[in-house]
């Protein structure tokens, strides 16, 4: 369900539906229409709360509901003697705490966007059916992905400052991980992660190496953007600096034509000085690379600026 279709769901029930009032005191008024839509807007379970209000008031859904799998719950938690629905409840297994990590995973399946529903069932041993069935029901993403602000809360409510906390990632839980994992890096890192992917084929060391750096050098400069550069303790910016430290090191081993450069800096006139006979060379080196030291402050200054 997109947000429009929620939106006009919400006008069908009453303003003192369960479904909104539940946890006000007794006596409270109702919440608004702004209140209620708020509610479900930001409740990916919200087919499933509506279904249940329906079946605990005892009244039939709508006729304009027309959605295929809110009337299969439905029928399958509101109709006696009805025969079982074998999806409704595959979908229900899925919900009870026995099968969280199913679960877990099913969720990051989901938000991951390289996948398909027949691709995730398929991994999953579930039909189809329940994939879209409990889509549907229990966490609605797939229409609301041009909700930006919906996408975000679910895969991180906090934002990305968690994960630029030093030790962050810890405080996550495995959920969170792979929610974040399967919406940036996509299914396979999910399966993965939760030990249903396999290694036959890894990446080669320099393929493995070259990722290594790119993600030093990426979390650096988002760490930077986000106010960190001149903090008392940024490792990430630590690691980053290092590693590009360590590479101009390379480089002017390979290459002594840089020595004596103007435009050396100075963390490469100490690396050069390192390497210099005398300390009367490398006193001088250092000397005249402190002397530009200001005009390359910028560099740093300017990955804060972004």
């Amino acid at each position: 369900m997109n947000r429009s279709r929620i939106e006009q769901l919400v006008r069908l029930l009453p303003a003192d539906a369960r479904i909104f009032t539940a946890g006000l005191q007794p006596g409270a008024a109702p919440p608004s229409l702004a209140e209620r839509q708020s509610f479900a807007l930001n409740a990916p379970d919200f087919g499933y709360r509506l279904v249940m209000d329906h079946v605990t008031r005892g009244e039939a859904l709508p006729a304009s509901i027309q959605e295929l799998w809110l009337r299969r719950a439905y029928s399958q938690y509101a109709v006696e003697n009805v025969l079982p629905d074998p999806v409704m409840i595959q979908v229900e297994q899925l919900v009870v705490p026995a099968n969280q990590f199913t679960r877990h995973v099913l969720h990051a399946l989901l938000v991951s966007r390289d996948i398909s529903c027949a691709q995730i069932a398929e991994h999953l041993g579930l039909d189809e059916q329940v994939v879209l069935a409990y889509e549907q029901l229990h966490f609605n993403y797939k229409e609301r992905t041009a909700d930006k602000a919906y996408i975000a809360r679910l895969i991180y409510p906090e934002g990305r400052f968690q994960s630029f906390r030093t030790d962050g990632v810890e405080e996550m839980t495995s959920e969170a991980r792979l929610l974040v994992a399967g919406y940036t890096h996509g299914a396979q890192e999910v399966l993965w992660l939760a030990g249903m992917g396999d290694d036959q084929n890894p990446p080669s060391v320099e393929q493995s190496l070259k990722e290594f750096e790119d993600a030093l050098v990426t979390n650096a400069l988002q760490l930077a953007r986000a106010g960190a550069l001149n903090a008392t303790s940024a490792p990430g910016i630590a690691h980053g600096k290092s590693l590009l430290v360590s590479k101009r090191n390379v480089e002017l081993v390979k290459n002594p034509a840089l020595v004596g450069q103007p435009d050396i800096s100075l963390g490469d006139a100490i690396i050069l000085a390192m390497r210099r006979k005398t300390d009367e060379e490398a006193e001088q080196e250092i000397a005249a690379a402190d002397a530009r030291l200001n005009d390359h402050e910028h560099f740093f200054n300017s990955l804060g600026g972004g």
